[in-house]
């Protein structure tokens, strides 16, 4: 009997301490998503400061402004219908269940995946924000901010990520016993396929910036404002990448979570160097048509698009392979300005290059470095058919996105409301929209200075809409100038602002096409 009660009273112990530990495991595992959904939410500061630093000083309130926006606009639709779309009881299509957070309990453990899932949802549709900059109307950007976080990502992340959707149910092989499923561990097509197509969609559909291109087809380079905002941004984003894949979509409550993570981490780091060392490499022998330097802003795109790549196996490849990833993912990237270079399409952040081609890369990828089914190791028809499927949802979600994307850009190209004037664009979004500037002295100098070319630009704006060889001589003598030399086919213009003569830009040939001449006034007015 003795012996029978000592006995009881052990089990009845570990019985106690199991309990006590599972709620400590689950309270630690929902501390540990609430604080890596928000240092996802700073990723949105991170993509702020690279943009910033990649357009002109004019713009740069209406860029940050559209980060803020996707946050706000992005919380409450992702509240009212898009984690519903996503997450909630449905079909292999669709969710139907969770609209405004209904039927969840006050303290129950799937707010805290809303939060996460919120946070990775604005993530895709920041990334247009950068592909669109410049010359969207802000109005078009809260109605594809809208769309993006209420409509299209969850729907993707449904069929990729929710127990239900069509892609993680897989294909069952009979012959192995075995259902396949897609694999996008972290948002490699979920999140950034989905927001590196809807950029590739908007930035051909607005057209590129005044004078990006000239009459020939050719580019014009457009100088960003600070590399020190951007290299700032760039190291914001690759910390946040860390909990991004970390926490993923809150799949890994078990144990051996904190080795899981540690290699997770691992394979980030590599990835992202490899993928900065093949773009720097590229851009310094290879690329010597566009100078051969070493840029610190292809760098820093290198390693976001290396993280962007391994995000869809971080947690099942080796670290060697998410080296190799990175590596050829910023190849990967490099391809991605060519094409969108050589299709004429505008992308003043590269994002296109960066989430599209990065993520289409990284889906394939794991698809044969996968430790357990990649083609790589096993080379057998389950391998085959993981390949296959994994590349169906490449294909299923690119064409989804862009769908949507052609109908809700076609539609407000269409209402001519994509676009601001080419009078709007030149003086800068920040002070048309937004009536504030983000650096004020630069701002006050700026707008002085555009007084005496805002009637040059307008008449060289109808000269490009009704005639392509309109004489520009007599529309330059209109400026206002304390003095002007010329010097060949340029001009140098001075201009008084607060007592102070200040140099403007070289004013456009007056033998260029208005197209040119647009440009170098938009940059001139910077």
């Amino acid at each position: 009997l003795r012996h029978y009660l000592h006995t009881s009273r052990c089990v009845c112990r570990v019985e106690v301490w199991n309990s006590i530990y599972a709620i400590m495991t689950f309270n630690e595992e929902d501390s540990f998503f609430t604080v890596a959904a928000a240092v996802v939410f700073f990723m949105q500061a991170g993509f702020a400061f690279l943009e910033a630093g990649s357009v002109r000083f004019k713009n740069t309130t209406s860029i940050l402004f559209k980060n803020v926006a996707d946050a706000i606009i992005g919380c409450v639709v992702y509240w009212a219908f898009g984690y519903a779309f996503a997450f909630g009881n449905g079909n292999g299509f669709i969710g139907s269940h969770h609209f405004f957070l209904s039927g969840i309990g006050l303290h129950s453990r799937e707010i805290v995946r809303w939060m996460l899932q919120y946070v990775y949802a604005i993530t895709a549709a920041t990334i247009v924000s950068g592909a669109m900059a410049e010359r969207t109307d802000f109005r078009s950007y809260l109605v594809y901010s809208f769309l993006s976080t209420g409509w299209v990502q969850p729907v993707v992340a449904h069929w990729g990520w929710s127990d239900q959707g069509w892609l993680y149910s897989g294909v069952y092989v009979e012959s192995h016993n075995f259902t396949v499923r897609y694999e996008d561990f972290a948002g490699s097509s979920v999140v950034h396929v989905v927001g590196g197509t809807a950029a590739l969609v908007g930035a051909a559909l607005v057209g590129p910036r005044i004078g990006r291109f000239d009459d020939d087809g050719k580019i014009v380079r457009v100088s960003s404002y600070t590399t020190t905002m951007s290299t700032l941004g760039g190291f914001i984003l690759i910390f946040g990448f860390f909990f991004f894949n970390m926490a993923s979509h809150g799949s890994l409550p078990q144990s051996g979570d904190a080795t899981v993570r540690g290699l997770i981490a691992a394979n980030c780091m590599l990835a992202s160097s490899g993928g900065a060392i093949t773009t720097s490499l590229t851009k310094r022998y290879v690329d010597r048509k566009h100078g051969g330097h070493w840029s610190l802003v292809v760098a820093i795109n290198g390693c976001i698009t290396g993280l962007v790549s391994v995000s869809a196996g971080a947690s099942t490849i080796y670290p060697y392979a998410a080296f190799f990833v990175g590596a050829i993912a910023g190849l990967a990237y490099v391809l991605g300005t060519r094409l969108t270079e050589r299709w004429s399409i505008d992308d003043p952040l590269d994002a296109i290059a960066v989430h599209l081609f990065g993520g289409a890369w990284g889906v394939i990828a794991v698809s044969f470095l996968d430790a357990e089914l990649g083609f790589f190791y096993k080379a057998n028809k389950l391998s085959l058919v993981f390949i296959a499927w994994n590349l169906c949802g490449l294909v299923a979600i690119f064409i989804w996105t862009a769908m949507w994307s052609f109908i809700a850009f076609g539609l407000m190209s269409w209402m001519g409301v994509l676009r601001v004037t080419a009078e709007i664009e030149i003086k800068g979004l920040d002070a048309v929209t937004h009536g504030e500037s983000a650096y004020a002295y630069l701002g006050e100098q700026k707008r002085k200075k555009s007084l005496a070319v805002q009637s040059v630009a307008s008449d060289l704006s109808r000269a490009h809409t009704n005639d392509n060889n309109t004489d520009l001589r007599p529309t330059t003598d209109q400026l206002t100038t304390e003095t002007a030399q010329t010097n060949g086919n340029q001009q140098n213009v001075v201009a008084e602002c607060q007592g102070t003569s200040i140099q403007t830009s070289a004013l456009p040939s007056i033998s260029s096409s208005p197209s040119t001449c647009l440009g170098q006034l938009s940059e001139s007015v910077v």
